[in-house]
């Protein structure tokens, strides 16, 4: 009985999502569900395909996947970025303090809730792609070959990357031990039917067949126009499509997300390709230094380094997002908050390392990426804004230029290599002081310095957890945990999916 009831919920819960229309010009990912659905209507224009692929990058903005819980919330707090998780009154205390993933209660941030959200609508922003790929088959007479490589190109590739978190989440980390252990489905059907559940190595080459294709599919379309540039745009119809290119998975966030994919698996010879290929495209540049803006008040701020995203979520309501989790005026911090010390913070970035001081990222630094409301809470202003028209701060990056440095370096056949690649992202945050062969000698301070970059760089940006399980550290930061991390870096298969897929039982 409950895997029918499992199958009617998920039948529900695709056709829900598959018709999507946009209704703004200048913010490409504001759609809305339509109230009918009708396949064959769907697909009579390029702009019907278009609007289903849109839609499952509208998916990606709720609030159980990249919209709060794979971007600033749930993966932060397993990686103890916030200070104030370990107060038993506070959301996420059962996460925090002792990673009870299986605990039930009665708030929403529930650790089974959480986990079960968070699986469920990842596969249902699969259910889409695969909808959409499925009247992709042979090229529709509706589609010109531009429109058809592209949109089947982003389709590939955007399934490939939501199948990767999801392995990086629910499976163990990648080695030789763990390569043949069963993981998670790999779902290219749209179908309710369970999918064979498939080793760690398995999933792996289904993401690069999935990335590899979504690549060649992009070829022609390797420009990236800058989001900055496109502030204020009221270009209509199937045109707006082919803008904001870093709000989607272009080519060469398709190339990135694979630099990320083969580190994952330890072949850094792919990696460090494919990162300096990205690197070298001259489309992404570090954020200016000097006429540096971050208050959130002002049309032309840009906190979160809008010329370093490779792929990232346009997010229309992320002012609100900031309003709930990152206070934005002077009240007093809540349960729900997600803040840190003065101290933690100054820990963070090294502000009493000699040196380092200067660094635009710190919570010291002027102008500050920042907002301190006391010396024990302090709040990241990367969602701020308080501009109705800065498209730049309705963003949330998914993959970044610093991390192709940081991929680079890890992956260089030589600590000098490694040292160059990190130098750049070291004089780009304004710092002085090099890395040489005296501050940094050997592999065990490399893996150190780049702790502490991702660290540093990804703060409230969900990436600090996957770099503790990939080295597999026994103990985190500023942590209240004092179990073992080795039983933790796995969430468990929801209950749900268990029932539903043979495979599991």
């Amino acid at each position: 009985m409950k895997k029918n009831i499992n199958r009617n919920i998920q039948t529900l819960c695709f056709g829900f999502v598959l018709m999507f229309m946009v209704v703004s010009c200048n913010k490409w990912l504001d759609v809305r569900p339509s109230n009918q659905f009708d396949e064959q209507e769907q697909f009579q224009t390029a702009q019907g395909y278009i609007d289903v692929l849109v839609g499952t990058y509208q998916s990606m903005n709720d609030e159980a996947t990249y919209g709060a819980e794979l971007s600033f919330r749930f993966v932060d707090v397993l990686a103890q970025l916030y200070a104030n998780k370990s107060n038993s009154n506070t959301d996420y205390y059962g996460l925090s303090a002792r990673y009870a993933y299986t605990e039930a209660n009665d708030t929403r941030h529930s650790p089974r809730t959480v986990i079960e959200n968070l699986w469920a609508k990842q596969y249902n922003s699969i259910a889409q792609l695969n909808y959409l790929l499925k009247h992709m088959d042979t090229q529709p007479a509706e589609l010109s070959e531009r429109d058809y490589r592209l949109i089947k190109g982003e389709a590939l590739a955007l399934r490939g990357f939501l199948h990767f978190d999801l392995l990086r989440l629910f499976a163990p980390a990648y080695s030789e031990a763990t390569a043949n252990e069963p993981s998670i489905p790999y779902v290219t059907e749209f179908t309710v039917s369970p999918s064979d559940v498939l080793t760690v190595a398995e999933i792996l080459e289904r993401i690069e067949t999935d990335m590899l294709a979504g690549i060649a599919l992009q070829e022609e379309m390797q420009n990236i126009d800058q989001i900055a540039g496109n502030q204020g745009a009221t270009v209509i119809g199937a045109e707006l499509f082919y803008m904001f290119r870093q709000n989607r998975m272009n080519y060469w966030a398709a190339k990135a997300l694979l630099a990320r994919m083969y580190l994952y698996a330890g072949d850094k010879v792919n990696a460090k390709i494919y990162a300096d290929e990205v690197i070298n495209s001259g489309w992404f540049h570090f954020s200016q230094i000097s006429g540096r803006n971050y208050d959130e008040r002002d049309e032309r701020s840009n906190i979160i380094y809008t010329s370093e995203h490779i792929f990232s979520l346009h997010h229309s309501r992320l002012n609100d997002v900031a309003d709930d989790f990152f206070k934005t005026n002077a009240l007093e911090p809540e349960g729900r908050d997600l803040f840190n010390t003065q101290s933690v913070l100054n820990g963070i970035y090294e502000t009493t390392v000699d040196g380092l001081g200067s660094d635009i990222r710190s919570s010291l630094a002027s102008p500050s990426r920042w907002s301190a409301h006391s010396n024990s809470a302090v709040y990241s202003k990367k969602y701020y804004s308080d501009h109705s028209t800065n498209v730049k701060q309705r963003l949330i990056p998914l993959i970044r230029l610093p991390e192709m440095y940081y991929i680079a370096a890890e992956s260089a056949t030589s600590l000098a290599e490694a040292r160059e690649y990190l130098n750049v992202v070291r004089e780009a945050r304004n710092i002085a002081v090099p890395f040489t062969a005296e501050n940094l000698p050997g592999e065990a301070a490399l893996q150190d310095e780049l702790f502490k970059e991702y660290r540093k760089e990804y703060y409230a940006e969900g990436q600090l957890w996957y770099f503790y399980k990939r080295f597999g550290y026994a103990s985190l930061q500023n942590s209240v945990y004092f179990g073992a991390m080795n039983a933790v870096y796995t969430l468990p298969i929801p209950d749900t999916e268990i029932e539903f897929n043979p495979d599991y039982q």
